[in-house]
């Protein structure tokens, strides 16, 4: 349907109005159209990182039938924006930002921590700070940026998903606001119904292309530990944890684990990955949301690489035998200790999370609401 020309008359008159009055017409006729708020989602979207995409999920089960979501960052790389940041921000009434380990202390990134978006409520959901032992020196410039917006009184909530990050972000960043903890976000998420198949069990397992690496990864003890469980009777299932871009260089890499007769789980579907997780007996995760689904499944899962957010998520779940590496000789020995999740600690979890985040639904509903009658 074509659209009305605008009436010189009126759009004179408009031109003449307080800019604040000028700007409650705008979100009031926006909303007319669209019939919902808009909301704007900053994280690392789009590119088919099997987490992240998680994030959007979780934020269409909370979020979608009250506020049309809007992923901020429309391009994959720089400038990550096909048009002026502020254009954009002017379209929604709040944001999001989260979840992931976002918050670096060596670089700040336009698509999260963007000054631009202060001009809308800021909401910060289920962040984390890498603190890696090779990781880049901290930047004073970063660390500024990353203070100002921290600390600016448009950011309304700041929510981190553990205790480690909050204390960082206490220490470096002093925020006006009380920082609070809570499970990663997806252990909130409404998983598909998953089933475990008639016959042998089936361990899974998880790698990811890891960029920047002066030699491949070796699998040498991944290898042993599926030659392990094969001959034990176990069922193999190399799944592909990643869609788009990530999915494609992960398949790639999947290559160089050399397991004869393995099963290969490749799809754009995320349903569908996170029911290969689901329908295993146990599982060795490289990727941090391969060992959250597969715990919240209740599927017991090793952890391959341990970072920050791996030892966090597993020692708040009382699940820390289950830390590794791949590199581990002890590997096969991890897998036979393992330790099944608890059903009355996933509950705990779920429940935490659930909380979280029905308490940011009202919070930024409350802000959007203020901010229309202001």
């Amino acid at each position: 349907m074509p659209s009305t020309p605008a009436n010189p008359v009126l759009s004179s008159v408009a031109r003449a109005l307080p800019q604040g009055i000028r700007e409650r017409i705008r979100r009031t006729v926006k909303r007319n159209r669209n019939g919902r708020p808009v909301l704007g989602i900053a994280g690392f979207f789009g590119a088919g990182n099997y987490g992240d995409e998680l994030f959007l999920e979780v934020y269409k089960q909370y979020f979608g039938e009250e506020f049309e979501l809007r992923v901020l960052a429309d391009l994959h790389k720089k400038p990550f924006y096909s048009r002026p940041v502020e254009e954009i921000v002017k379209e929604v009434d709040a944001i999001v930002i989260g979840g992931g380990d976002i918050l670096q202390s060596w670089n700040s990134d336009p698509r999260y921590f963007n000054h631009a978006f202060l001009k809308k409520p800021v909401f910060v959901v289920g962040i984390g700070v890498p603190q890696y032992k090779n990781a880049k020196p901290m930047s004073e410039f970063a660390m500024r940026k990353h203070t100002t917006f921290l600390q600016h009184p448009n950011v309304k909530r700041i929510g981190v998903r553990d205790d480690q990050a909050a204390q960082w972000i206490r220490k470096h960043i002093q925020p006006k606001r009380e920082v609070l903890v809570a499970p990663d976000m997806v252990c909130s998420l409404n998983l598909p119904e998953a089933h475990k198949p008639e016959g042998a069990p089936i361990l899974g397992i998880a790698t990811r292309q890891r960029p920047n690496l002066d030699e491949p990864d070796d699998y040498t003890r991944i290898q042993e530990l599926a030659r392990h469980a094969s001959a034990k009777g176990w069922r193999i299932r190399h799944i592909v944890l990643g869609t788009m871009e990530v999915g494609r260089r992960d398949v790639a890499n999947a290559e160089d684990l050399d397991v004869p007769g393995k099963e290969l789980v490749y799809t754009e579907d995320l349903d569908e990955l996170s029911r290969s997780i689901g329908e295993c007996t146990a599982f060795a995760s490289m990727k941090f949301h391969g060992t959250v689904v597969a715990t919240m499944y209740g599927v017991p899962s090793i952890v391959m690489i341990a970072t920050n957010k791996n030892v966090n998520f597993m020692r708040r779940i009382g699940l820390d035998g289950n830390l590794s590496s791949f590199t581990d000789p002890n590997l096969v020995t991890k897998f036979e200790e393992r330790t099944t999740p608890a059903p009355e600690d996933l509950e705990r979890i779920r429940k935490d999370t659930d909380q979280h985040m029905q308490d940011l639904v009202n919070h930024v509903r409350h802000a959007v609401r203020a901010t229309a009658n202001a």
